[in-house]
């Protein structure tokens, strides 16, 4: 036996299928540990039309299902019936046999969920009840027909939705009599019941037998329809006497049998249902006769239910007969309609760091896709992010889901890069461990990849341009994201000052200064001067430069302390020439323009005098002879000037 409760309600009931009419069908629990691209195929419609057990499982990437439950059809046992239009249901058509009701409704369900439920059978033509809950037609010759199973959606042993069937007609010949009545199908007739809400069935119609010969006339009762809280009365025969015509009541999930006939015409049996409807009474007498053939009365139709839950959207509820356009009573059924996550993922991408490369070089990507909604990412919906660019790349980091493929430190494949969470969810028979199943992100969350592609191949000189797409189910306009590189262009300036202006005496400290400033637009490292050329006498010390690397728009000055010595102090300028070298990132080795600083020098000789007590006179004479050896090398070079021109 196994168990289906409607939520909050009592227990209820139904036995599985049994012996050669046994069967249960299985929806695949298929593809449960494989992850798959976001977003997931469109599920496609799946309708269950084999009477029996099933259990169905979410597919992947759907938030809700619209869900048809339809209850089967009672057996018929009547020659044939009335198809006119029933005088109480204007518009709606009247068959023999009754129909089973119908719920229409949308289920917020998720991905991986599972759904269990029945499909009911028809009852059958010769007495055989339809299962599960219908009853069985009475016995005798010409034996009534037996009830329409009902037809139910649950979830975690829950009855969600359950649609009655329909009761089966009375044994016999009769065109008019004997009619079975149909499951619960108006949402006007609700219930409120523990649990959820019940619909009653429908009466059958009563039969015909020799009391309509009576004086006053009788006829085999007609089964109830099941209630919203107790199933159908059976029909009675007022003429039972030694032997009882009369149907069985109907009860929880169970519909009645048909009452029995000692000869002929046997009584048609309720339909199953939340409240199974009650029997038809058996006849008293052989057939009949034109215009008055015997038949026994029809059974209830069985009760539906709706269960309070937040599954269920009430504004989507709808109820109605199980029936075509001609009014024919049809099998019952389950339908899912899947409706597919409705999300919008929007990406962003930028460079980390200078956006700029070199042939060999590793540029670092970010990249972030954020779900702006309405609905979270379901079951089987991943977040995948294709970058050509990228293909060969490693992937640094996912920060915002715990998975990925490739993973952390791996090579990026063609195919991109696939990110989710990984949930536990339970398998469909309980017995089993849960399984893990991916899943994206929420409403509102972000996920942000970071790799390294590598510059391989010689650089054109020109930017480079790529563009990262995701895919989704909404705005398309934000689906993907560029960003540029430029080629590098290194460049270091440098200029060269002297602390002093003039060199005066051996053993001054003259500290040069050398001012470097990458104008370019990548990093630079390993600064350092290179002295050039040099007219002192003494020793150039090396430059030191501060060990830091040296970016794009920034300065730093490197410094060297020069020590003047007796053969610097001729009078003449003391000059010295230097350039600042670097190596870009991949090596490539960059130099500046020379840079030169220029100071004066005193005459040693003159000071030497000076400092030696010479008289005024030798000092003027000195510095007389000085001027005139100065006026006779300026006076050569002109001529020699004005000859070569």
């Amino acid at each position: 036996m196994r168990s289906f409760k409607p939520l909050g309600a009592k227990s209820v009931v139904a036995p599985y299928f049994a012996g050669a009419a046994a069967f249960a069908l299985v929806v695949p629990f298929a593809g449960l540990t494989a992850v798959s691209a976001a977003p997931a195929a469109d599920a496609p419609e799946t309708s269950i039309t084999a009477a029996g057990n099933f259990t169905q499982v979410v597919p992947d990437g759907v938030c809700s299902v619209d869900v048809t439950v339809a209850g089967a059809a009672g057996g018929l046992a009547n020659a044939t019936g009335d198809t006119e239009p029933d005088p109480d249901d204007p518009g709606e058509m009247r068959g023999l046999n009754g129909a089973g009701g119908v719920i229409s409704a949308r289920l917020n369900v998720s991905a991986g969920q599972v759904l269990t439920g029945t499909v009911g059978s028809r009852g059958g033509d010769g007495g055989g009840a339809g299962l599960p809950g219908g009853g069985a037609g009475g016995t005798g010759g010409h034996r009534g027909a037996g009830g329409g199973g009902y037809s139910e959606v649950a979830f975690g042993g829950n009855t969600l939705l359950l649609a009655g069937g329909g009761g089966g007609t009375g044994g016999g010949h009769s065109v008019d009599h004997g009619f079975g009545g149909d499951g619960g199908w108006s949402l006007s007739d609700a219930v409120s019941v523990t649990g959820g809400h019940a619909y009653a069935g429908t009466d059958g119609t009563d039969g015909q037998d020799l009391g309509v010969s009576a004086a006053t006339p009788t006829a085999p009762g007609a089964g109830a329809g099941g209630t919203a809280t107790a199933g159908g009365a059976g029909g009675q025969n007022p003429r039972s006497g030694a032997h009882n015509f009369d149907g069985s009541d109907g009860a929880s999930l169970q519909g009645g049998n048909g009452g029995p006939d000692n000869s002929w015409d046997s009584g048609g049996a309720g339909g199953g249902g939340y409240f199974g409807g009650g029997g038809g009474a058996a006849t008293d007498g052989d057939v009949g006769g034109a215009p008055n053939y015997f038949g026994g009365g029809g059974g209830g139709g069985g009760s539906s239910f709706i269960a309070s839950s937040s599954l269920i959207n009430t504004s989507t509820l709808e109820m109605f007969k199980n029936r075509d356009d001609d009014g024919l009573a049809l099998a019952g059924y389950v339908n899912f309609d899947w409706n597919m996550c409705e999300y919008d993922l929007e990406v962003t991408k930028r460079v980390v760091g200078n956006p700029v490369y070199e042939e060999g070089s590793t540029i670092r990507y970010s990249v972030t896709v954020t779900n702006n909604g309405p609905q979270d990412m379901a079951i089987g919906d991943t977040v995948s992010l294709v970058d050509d660019m990228a293909t060969g790349g490693t992937l640094v980091s996912v920060d915002g889901l715990d998975t990925s493929s490739p993973g952390v430190g791996a090579t990026i494949p063609v195919s991109g890069i696939e990110a989710y969470d990984t949930v536990s969810i339970p398998a469909p028979n309980p017995s089993d461990p849960d399984v893990d199943r991916p899943r994206g992100l929420a409403d509102g969350d972000s996920v942000t990849f970071v790799y390294d592609v590598v510059i391989a191949g010689p650089t054109t000189g020109e930017p480079i341009v790529n563009t990262v797409t995701v895919s989704d189910r909404g705005d398309q306009d934000n689906n993907t994201a560029q960003a540029s590189i430029d080629p590098a262009a290194p460049e270091l300036t440098l200029e060269k000052m002297a602390s002093t202006t003039k060199a005066k005496k051996v053993g001054q400290k003259i500290t040069y200064s050398f001012l470097v400033t990458n104008t370019g637009n990548i990093e630079m490292h390993d600064i350092a001067i290179e002295e050039g050329s040099f007219s002192g006498a003494g020793t150039l010390p090396d430059p030191t430069c501060p060990d830091e690397v040296l970016q794009p728009g920034d300065s730093f000055t490197c410094t060297a302390v020069y020590t003047v010595v007796k053969a610097d102090l001729t009078g003449d300028d003391l000059s010295n020439t230097a350039t600042a070298t670097g190596a870009t990132p991949m090596g490539n080795v960059v130099e500046s323009e020379e840079a030169e600083a220029v100071l004066d020098s005193v005459d040693a000789s003159i000071v030497n005098m000076v400092k030696t007590g010479g008289t005024t006179e030798q000092i003027s004479i000195a510095a007389a002879i000085a001027a005139l050896l100065s006026g006779l090398g300026l006076l050569a070079w002109r001529r020699k000037a004005n000859s070569e021109a």
